[in-house]
Protein backbone atom coordinates (compact mmCIF):
# COMPACT_ATOMS: atom_id res chain seq x y z
CA UNK A 1 0.00 0.00 0.00
CA UNK A 2 1.01 3.56 -0.59
CA UNK A 3 1.27 6.51 1.69
CA UNK A 4 -1.36 9.22 0.32
CA UNK A 5 -2.31 12.52 1.11
CA UNK A 6 -2.23 13.91 4.93
CA UNK A 7 -4.91 12.88 7.18
CA UNK A 8 -6.56 16.14 8.36
CA UNK A 9 -7.45 16.50 12.18
CA UNK A 10 -11.12 16.73 12.81
CA UNK A 11 -10.65 18.42 16.11
CA UNK A 12 -7.96 20.94 15.39
CA UNK A 13 -7.52 21.17 11.77
CA UNK A 14 -4.43 20.76 11.05
CA UNK A 15 -2.11 17.93 8.94
CA UNK A 16 -1.80 14.49 11.09
CA UNK A 17 1.23 12.77 11.16
CA UNK A 18 1.45 9.22 9.73
CA UNK A 19 2.47 6.13 11.54
CA UNK A 20 1.73 2.70 9.93
CA UNK A 21 -0.69 0.82 8.36
CA UNK A 22 -3.01 -2.18 10.07
CA UNK A 23 -5.08 -4.71 8.80
CA UNK A 24 -8.37 -4.55 10.12
CA UNK A 25 -10.74 -7.39 9.99
CA UNK A 26 -13.74 -6.45 11.30
CA UNK A 27 -14.28 -3.55 8.94
CA UNK A 28 -13.80 -6.87 6.46
CA UNK A 29 -17.00 -8.10 7.87
CA UNK A 30 -19.11 -5.05 6.43
CA UNK A 31 -17.54 -4.62 3.25
CA UNK A 32 -16.78 -7.80 1.74
CA UNK A 33 -15.56 -6.35 -1.62
CA UNK A 34 -12.86 -4.07 0.44
CA UNK A 35 -11.20 -7.42 1.27
CA UNK A 36 -7.26 -7.57 0.37
CA UNK A 37 -7.31 -11.66 -0.53
CA UNK A 38 -3.63 -12.07 0.25
CA UNK A 39 -4.56 -10.03 3.81
CA UNK A 40 -7.31 -11.46 4.85
CA UNK A 41 -8.80 -8.06 6.02
CA UNK A 42 -9.17 -4.25 4.81
CA UNK A 43 -5.48 -2.13 5.10
CA UNK A 44 -5.97 0.93 7.03
CA UNK A 45 -3.67 4.10 7.78
CA UNK A 46 -3.20 5.17 11.13
CA UNK A 47 -2.29 9.31 11.87
CA UNK A 48 -1.94 10.63 15.01
CA UNK A 49 -2.17 15.06 15.28
CA UNK A 50 0.85 16.76 16.80
CA UNK A 51 -1.43 19.72 18.04
CA UNK A 52 -4.21 17.90 20.24
CA UNK A 53 -3.00 14.13 20.38
CA UNK A 54 -6.30 12.85 18.08
CA UNK A 55 -5.93 9.66 16.48
CA UNK A 56 -7.30 8.51 13.69
CA UNK A 57 -7.58 5.67 10.38
CA UNK A 58 -8.66 5.44 6.92
CA UNK A 59 -8.59 2.99 4.30
CA UNK A 60 -5.31 3.07 2.59
CA UNK A 61 -5.08 3.35 -1.15
CA UNK A 62 -3.44 0.55 -3.04
CA UNK A 63 -0.53 1.28 -4.80
CA UNK A 64 -1.35 2.53 -8.19
CA UNK A 65 -5.08 3.35 -7.63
Amino acid sequence: MAKTNAMMCPQCGIAMNYHAEKIDYIAALTDADAIDPDLGGVVEEVHTCPGCGNMGTRRAVPEGE
